[in-house]
C-alpha cells in the first residue's frame, strides 16, 4: 500500500481543525459560563444594595406608615428627627413649579414650615424644607434603583418571577387603587411624582405585573381639572 502524504496531511489538519474548533467552544462555554455567574453576582448585589439603602428604606416607611417621625440629614450633614404628616408628603412630592398652596387639600394651619417661616418674615410658598428635600431625594434614589432593577430584567440578569415575587407587596400598595393606610390621594401623588419626572423604567417594570400607573396618572389629571378652581388659601391664612 501506497503513502499518501495528501491524505496524511488532510487528516491531520481535519483532526487539528476539530481539536480548534473543540477548544473554541469550550473556551466561548467556560466565558459564557463565568459571565452568567458574573452577571448573577452583580444581581445579587443590587438586590442587595436595594434593600439595604437609607433612601429606600425611607421611601418604603413613607408608603407603609401615614405618619411618624422621619430622621433626615440636612444640607450641613446634621441629622435630625422631624414629625412628618400626610400633607408633608403631598408638599415633598410636588412639582417643583407648584406653589406649596397650590398642592390638593392643601391646609395652611397643617404646614409646619410655612409656619415657621412666616412667623421669621421669610419666604415659604415656593421653597421645599430641609426634610422634604430628604424625601425627595429619597424617592429619587428609591425609583432610579427600580429603573436599575427593570433594566436588569430587560437584559435577563435578574429573573421577573423571583423579583415580583419580592417586591410583590409594595408591587400591590402602590399598583392598585385600594383602601389601605397607603390612601389613594397619596398613592396618586407618587404615581404623578413618577409621571412628571419620567421615571420611564418604573412604569414599564410595573407594566410586567400588571400596574398600569401611566394612565392612572392620566385619571388624576382629569379629577385635578375638575377642582382646578378651587382657590388656594391665601397666604395670609396664618398670621
Amino acid at each position: 500500500m501506497m503513502w499518501d502524504k495528501a491524505t496524511d496531511f488532510s487528516i491531520v489538519d481535519l483532526m487539528t481543525l476539530v481539536l480548534t474548533v473543540v477548544g473554541g467552544a469550550f473556551a466561548l462555554w467556560q466565558y459564557a459560563r463565568t459571565n452568567r455567574q458574573l452577571a448573577a453576582r452583580a444581581a445579587a448585589d443590587e438586590i442587595e444594595k436595594f434593600g439595604s439603602d437609607e433612601h429606600v428604606k425611607l421611601a418604603f416607611w413613607l408608603i407603609d406608615w401615614e405618619i411618624g417621625n422621619v430622621s433626615y440629614v440636612d444640607e450641613t450633614g446634621t441629622r435630625y428627627k422631624k414629625y412628618f404628616t400626610p400633607l408633608e408628603f403631598h408638599i415633598a412630592l410636588r412639582h417643583h413649579s407648584l406653589l406649596r398652596s397650590q398642592v390638593r387639600t392643601y391646609d395652611a394651619s397643617k404646614d409646619p414650615y410655612r409656619i415657621a417661616r412666616q412667623a421669621e418674615g421669610k419666604p415659604f410658598d415656593d421653597l421645599f424644607s430641609p426634610v422634604e428635600k430628604y424625601v425627595r431625594d429619597a424617592f429619587d434614589t428609591f425609583l432610579g434603583r427600580l429603573e436599575r432593577v427593570e433594566g436588569l430584567i430587560e437584559h435577563g440578569v435578574v429573573g421577573e418571577k423571583s423579583f415580583g415575587d419580592y417586591f410583590s407587596y409594595w408591587l400591590e400598595l402602590i399598583g392598585d387603587k385600594t383602601e389601605s393606610h397607603f390612601t389613594n390621594e397619596k398613592r396618586a401623588t407618587l404615581i404623578e411624582y413618577i409621571n412628571d419626572y419620567q421615571f420611564r423604567g418604573v412604569i414599564r417594570l410595573f407594566a410586567r405585573y400588571g400596574k398600569d400607573i401611566e394612565t392612572d396618572r392620566s385619571s388624576r389629571r382629569a379629577e385635578d381639572k375638575a377642582v382646578s378652581d378651587y382657590p388656594a388659601q391665601s397666604v395670609d391664612a396664618v398670621s
